[in-house]
């Protein structure tokens, strides 16, 4: 019997009307030799629904039956229903088919088994829901239901079958899993994404006794625990958190399970809770008085009423509510206030800000990670050898596990991929050269073959609930290349020239394209890069994963939107003209092919990878607003001298282009030019044409990489090697000539970055009466602060009210940048980053008003103990860096109640210094500690009192002892501190 959507008055009269054909059809009642079904009807037309209603009582009561009860989609249908069919112990059944796993464990009796029945395919499977022989007392926690009930469930293969093994004994809160699919094809939004082998998901065990902890640690006293499990989708979140949930280190608890099913339906969801947990306290002989007749009520009281009841349940007894698949704040504030009474309440989500807002406290917000690369390869095993992992030919053929080793690169810890395709695997011949077909074609395959579509579809769901700006921002970035580290601030400045992201509602648009790609690592859609460690709470460096990737590239082929010059391309793909392209290091450079064949008239953007080709640059592109040649190989000046014909471009870029020295005078015709970074190469002067560049507002010409960056790293994927980051170079300040402007450049009043331009010397036409008058500045580097015009240059500057990074650079060694400061100016107080090379002597006279810091580098500043302690008390300050001779003194103390927010400290190169000491109560928040570059270091002590200590990392010039005596303190600390130890020599 259909069942969706549920009519209590249809459902009890096509329930009479099958029982009465089937009466007419057994005892041959049927009169003048009609079909049955027409004397039904004639009887039926003539009952009163009373007469119904008794009718059926008779029917139920009186006789065997079997029913089939099909499309039940919530518990409140079922817990409905099953009033009306007693248990006479007469051999009767009910077989409910339904889409939701959640559904089934309810409805069949406890305890149960899982079997299957049968596979459809490589993705659909069908399983029975039946009575179990047997069951350990302490598994029968869960809601029982009639004993003739029996159930069936359509599961997606992304579980696979692996995951439910036959004759599996499941516990009634495997629930919600509603994103199963039924032998009719329906397809629902959720999935399950990893294997479970004795209730422990492969490669989970960590994460699960981490959570575990969690959960345990809640007292009560502290009011509702939340506790959010987030990351991308096919991570497995929802696998954790069932094995977490049933759990037998949670002994005492009661619980219910719940999936966020779209729409979503807030009522459902309260009722859902409310009915299993009062089966779960009903089936505890402590306090199962008076519950029985409560539960009969549930499905039909008020809403008011099922609020007052869920309170009463969970007061009762500590409860643990798992609500599965969040997927916006708006969904839990309708539901929280619901809660208060609950003990803990397990929360799964894709999108970071929802875990953030759910939980509100940072130490119970988990985010789920890839599996490591072992987990990942016997995860796989698993699912392509199934039980014969032991003898698996992997251990034997170096050319499978080299094949095996490249799916799983592209898999990427993520376990629905892992799952799906070593599933898919399964069922082909275990050859090296059939799975080298699958890493040659896997993109194809992902779009075409059914047994791997569960990839797309679960990934699809989370770009499809992106909004559309960040649709667009997100497919933008499928112009990199595979497992590239993505920069930030060259994605920002690329979604400004593209119109992607502007000034809106107070922010400038840099704000708002940092806010895009923050968003979008938010929702899971991108990953910290790779071996690039971020503190303080902003990502620098992002990367695609490579399934993520392929959904990424697959949608913007579909707009037409990104084409890719690279190895094997087709061409023919290029239907209409080309918005985006992208040349890969990889293709030949066949000059006919780019010129004769490519629709270049209307491409946007062009991005060069490799070296660099004259032909590169077309008369044809005459709408190119974005030209980036970070890192390209073989440019020389002379190459760009057909940039002036770009008259609409918006972005250059020739950073790290280390052969340029010069630009060429047309760059005057770039009109509409706001961004020019000539970062890392041989510029020392501008031409005077940039003058004319109206609309410049951000000038990057320093000689150093990356300013802001901890990290050194190309547009290219080089190896990022940390060591190389803690040389000489560590504190990133400008190249000591700086670079000469032209004079007028007061003229370019959109101009709001500038770095790093020269103030002093014979050449120099900057001078800090030109620089006065540049007010909107909000990032400034500065070359050649001297006695000669220090106090000139601090005056130019003290009413730079927007200015947010400063970075000054002394002109000779010795110079003392602060030696004016006589308290009538001081640096501008709107300062978040302040970068200073050079002596400061009146530090604790203007540190002060620097409320508003949050970085500061020091290098060359030779500064004293009181110094230090004045930087101490600013209320922001997350990272300080102390450079060659930033410090000036053998003993470095950091004082009790000093730095209250630090969260990254790098000592580097302090020669001076052999004793570093920090006092209990000093830098509570500070997560990583860095140290390298001096031999002269004997003590390093007081370690134990940085309580939120994550890593520490230390250069190869210290003596083993002080290695051994860090450990031996991060040893007595308890907290897992890694230590890492960097060869500095790379």
């Amino acid at each position: 019997m259909p069942t969706n959507p549920f009519n209590p008055n249809e459902f009890f009269h096509n329930l009479l009307r099958q029982f009465y054909v089937y009466s007419h059809e057994i005892t041959e009642k049927s009169i003048r030799g009609n079909a049955a079904g027409y004397d039904v009807l004639k009887e039926l037309e003539k009952m009163e629904w009373s007469h119904i209603i008794d009718q059926v009582s008779a029917c139920v009561n009186e006789r065997r039956y079997l029913i089939v009860i099909d499309g039940i989609s919530t518990i409140v249908e079922w817990d409905w229903i099953k009033t009306y069919f007693p248990d006479k112990k007469n051999g009767s059944r009910i077989i409910v088919s339904t889409q939701h796993v959640e559904i089934a464990t309810l409805c069949t009796e406890q305890p149960y088994q899982v079997t299957e029945l049968k596979q459809l395919s490589s993705e659909h499977a069908i399983y029975l829901f039946h009575k179990a022989k047997a069951m350990p007392a302490s598994d029968l926690t869960g809601p029982s239901s009639n004993p003739n009930v029996s159930t069936t469930n359509g599961k997606n293969s992304a579980i696979s079958n692996g995951e439910m093994q036959k004759e599996e004994q499941i516990p009634k809160d495997i629930g919600g899993n509603n994103v199963c699919t039924s032998s009719s094809g329906k397809k629902f939004e959720h999935s399950q994404t990893i294997a479970l082998v004795d209730d422990e998901p492969i490669g989970r065990k960590t994460d699960k006794s981490k959570v575990i902890d969690l959960i345990s640690q809640t007292n009560g006293e502290e009011g509702c625990k939340v506790i959010s499990v987030w990351g991308m989708g096919g991570l497995g979140k929802t696998t954790l958190a069932r094995s977490v949930y049933r759990s037998q280190q949670l002994g005492g608890w009661k619980r219910a399970w719940v999936t966020a099913l779209h729409p979503f339906n807030r009522e459902v969801i309260l009722r859902s809770i409310a009915l299993q947990l009062q089966k779960d306290i009903q089936d505890d002989p402590a306090v199962a008085s008076g519950t029985r007749h409560e539960r009969k009520a549930m499905t039909t009281i008020l809403p008011q009423e099922l609020t007052q009841e869920l309170t009463r349940l969970l007061e009762m007894q500590k409860c643990l509510i798992v609500v599965d698949d969040l997927s916006s704040i708006q969904e839990w504030d309708s539901i929280k206030e619901n809660f208060e009474e609950a003990r803990c309440i397990l929360v799964t989500t894709r999108e970071k800000n929802v875990a953030d807002y759910c939980s509100r406290e940072e130490k119970n917000i988990y985010g789920l990670k890839g599996l490591k690369e072992d987990a990942a390869l016997n995860l796989f095993k698993q699912k392509v050898f199934k039980e014969n992992t032991e003898n698996d030919d992997l251990c034997h053929d170096v050319d499978m596990m080299e094949q095996a080793r490249l799916i799983l690169k592209k898999c990427d810890g993520l376990p629905l991929a892992i799952c799906t395709i070593g599933g898919f695997l399964a069922t082909k011949p275990k050859m090296a050269t059939e799975w080298r077909k699958m890493n040659d074609c896997i993109s194809a395959a992902l779009e075409i073959d059914p047994g791997l579509k569960t990839i797309k579809t679960v990934l699809m769901r989370s770009y499809d609930g992106l909004p559309y700006h960040l649709k667009s921002s997100f497919l933008y970035m499928s112009l990199f290349p595979e497992g590239h580290k993505i920069r930030r601030k060259l994605m920002v400045m690329r979604w400004i020239a593209e119109g992607y992201s502007r000034d809106v509602r107070g922010m400038i648009a840099e704000e708002v394209g940092d806010s895009y790609f923050h968003e979008l690592f938010n929702r899971g859609m991108t990953l910290p890069a790779e071996g690039v460690v971020s503190y303080g709470g902003k990502i620098d460096y992002c990367q695609l994963h490579d399934m993520i990737r392929e959904i990424c590239i697959s949608k913007a082929r579909e707009e037409n939107l990104v084409f890719t010059l690279e190895q094997g391309c087709s061409l023919r793909s290029t239907q209409g003209a080309i918005r985006h392209l992208t040349i890969s290091s990889n293709w030949e450079r066949d000059r006919d092919v780019f010129q004769k064949i490519l629709d270049l008239s209307h491409v946007r953007s062009l991005t060069v990878f490799g070296e660099w080709r004259s032909f590169f640059i077309s008369s044809k592109m005459r709408f190119l607003r974005v030209l980036d040649l970070e890192d390209t190989s073989e440019l020389r000046n002379h190459h760009l001298n057909q940039i002036g014909e770009l008259l609409h471009l918006k972005y250059l870029s020739i950073r790290r282009c280390f052969y340029i020295s010069q630009l060429p005078n047309c760059l005057g015709n770039l009109r509409h030019l706001q961004t020019l970074d000539a970062t890392c190469t041989d510029i020392s002067k501008l031409p005077s044409t940039v003058t004319k560049v109206l609309k410049l507002q951000r000038l990057h010409v320093s000689y150093s990489s990356d300013q802001d960056q901890e990290y050194q790293h190309s547009k290219h994927d080089h190896p990022l090697v940390i060591s190389k980051s803690y040389g000489d170079d560590l504190l990133p300040c400008p190249r000591e000539g700086g670079v000469i402007l032209p004079r007028g450049t007061v003229k370019l009043k959109a101009l709001h970055t500038l770095d790093d331009v020269k103030i002093a010397g014979g050449e120099a036409n900057s001078t800090p009466k030109e620089l006065k008058q540049l007010i909107q500045l909000r990032r400034l580097g500065v070359v050649g602060v001297d006695e000669t015009n220090r106090a000139e240059f601090w005056s130019a500057i003290a009413g730079f009210n927007h200015l947010i990074c400063l970075s000054v650079n002394r002109n000779i060694p010795g110079s003392r940048l602060d030696a004016s400061f006589d308290g009538s100016f001081s640096p501008p107080k709107s300062l978040e980053s302040l970068k200073l090379k050079g002596g400061l002597v009146r530090v604790t006279e203007w540190i002060q008003h620097l409320q508003n810091l949050t970085k500061l580098l020091l290098s060359d500043s030779k500064v004293n103990q009181d110094a230090i302690q004045a930087i101490g008390k600013l209320p922001n300050l997350a990272i300080i860096r102390m450079g060659k001779s930033a410090f000036l003194g053998k003993e470095l103390q950091f004082k009790r109640l000093s730095f209250p927010n630090l969260i990254l400290l790098e000592l580097h190169g302090l020669g001076t210094v052999t004793s570093v000491k920090f006092e209990d109560g000093t830098m509570l928040k500070l997560e990583l500690l860095q140290a390298t570059g001096w031999r002269e270091l004997q003590e390093f002590s007081g370690l134990p009192f940085l309580t939120k200590l994550k890593e520490v990392w230390l250069g190869d010039k210290f003596r083993e002892e002080i290695v051994e005596n860090v450990q031996s303190q991060l040893a007595d600390q308890g907290n897992q501190v890694s230590l890492k130890l960097m060869n500095t020599q790379l």
